[in-house]
């Protein structure tokens, strides 16, 4: 990850104790009083103990709290533009949505949180794993994609993105379906598999079994330590920071089809000339299509 104090407490969120929680929810809610803060005056405020202040910031590697004071003073002064639009004040972009919020309000706190989400992604993803990734699909023989629950259309989307390039890919919604296709994989094949959570029982079904075909297994999920992460050969993070009001994971599911297009995007450009051949006979399949439905 790059050095961005905050986005990096919203990706080890869910690593924290609950205790830890509360002090990253009070840090990430009141930045501008927290930097001021020395760690008696922090442990006060979050009805901790100085040790719980302590094993927080080792959590985030830290091992001084002077250097993550000064560390959250610099990521202020970047974020020292603060906006304030129907009467809304927006620091970082996440904001909690409130039961009494108008349409208005939603809308705002809404758009300003994806966007974060989305700013966080240069902090989340690393660009050796990126990149490991991209080259896992363009030297691969076929892809299967595959999610459960809301996963699902994601992979999908992912599906029909690299059909358009003339990769051999398949996805199915049933995860039954995807256990008998990797059942039939060989070595060189890879398995994109997303999850939210990284702990959806039909996805680990079939990151196991894929790992016993030999197959490379690429996990996009919100969570460090999910099982999901851990069976991977390459995993990549979406947000984990998730709101009161918010849908499971509505902000995570953006955030993954923002990391498939990166994916999608580099391997396309790694084919050069064949992808844009690829994705023009695909353009001219559809078009006769409708061509056709308006005659």
């Amino acid at each position: 990850m790059e050095d961005n104090l905050f986005a990096t407490i919203r990706s080890r969120f869910n690593t924290l104790s609950k205790v830890q929680k509360n002090i990253a929810d009070f840090i990430l809610n009141n930045k501008s009083e927290s930097v001021r803060l020395t760690i008696n005056e922090l442990s006060q405020k979050c009805n901790v103990s100085e040790p719980t202040v302590i094993r927080f910031i080792n959590k985030l590697d830290y091992s001084s709290y002077r250097t993550f004071r000064l560390d959250m003073a610099g990521e202020l002064s970047k974020e020292a533009h603060t906006s304030s639009t129907n009467g809304i004040k927006i620091e970082d972009g996440y904001q909690n949505i409130e039961a009494d919020d108008d349409i208005g309000a939603v809308k705002q706190k809404v758009v300003y949180s994806v966007g974060c989400a989305v700013n966080d992604l240069n902090n989340i993803i690393n660009i050796d794993d990126l990149e490991r990734a991209v080259n896992l699909i363009y030297e691969s023989n076929s892809l299967l994609f595959y999610g459960s629950g809301g996963s699902s259309v994601i992979a999908m989307d992912a599906y029909h993105k690299f059909m358009r390039i003339g990769k051999k890919v398949s996805y199915d919604l049933n995860s039954h379906f995807s256990l008998i296709k990797i059942c039939h994989l060989e070595k060189n094949d890879v398995v994109v598999l997303i999850s939210h959570t990284g702990e959806s029982q039909e996805v680990l079904e079939c990151a196991e079994n894929a790992k016993e075909r030999g197959c490379k297994i690429i996990g996009i999920t919100s969570y460090l330590n999910s099982d999901l992460a851990k069976i991977s050969d390459v995993a990549l993070f979406s947000s984990t920071y998730d709101l009161e009001y918010y849908t499971d994971a509505l902000v995570s599911r953006l955030i993954q089809l923002v990391i498939l297009d990166m994916i999608y995007i580099s391997v396309s450009l790694k084919m050069g000339e064949q992808s844009k051949i690829m994705i023009e006979k695909s353009r001219k399949a559809i078009s006769n299509v409708k061509k056709k439905m308006l005659k």
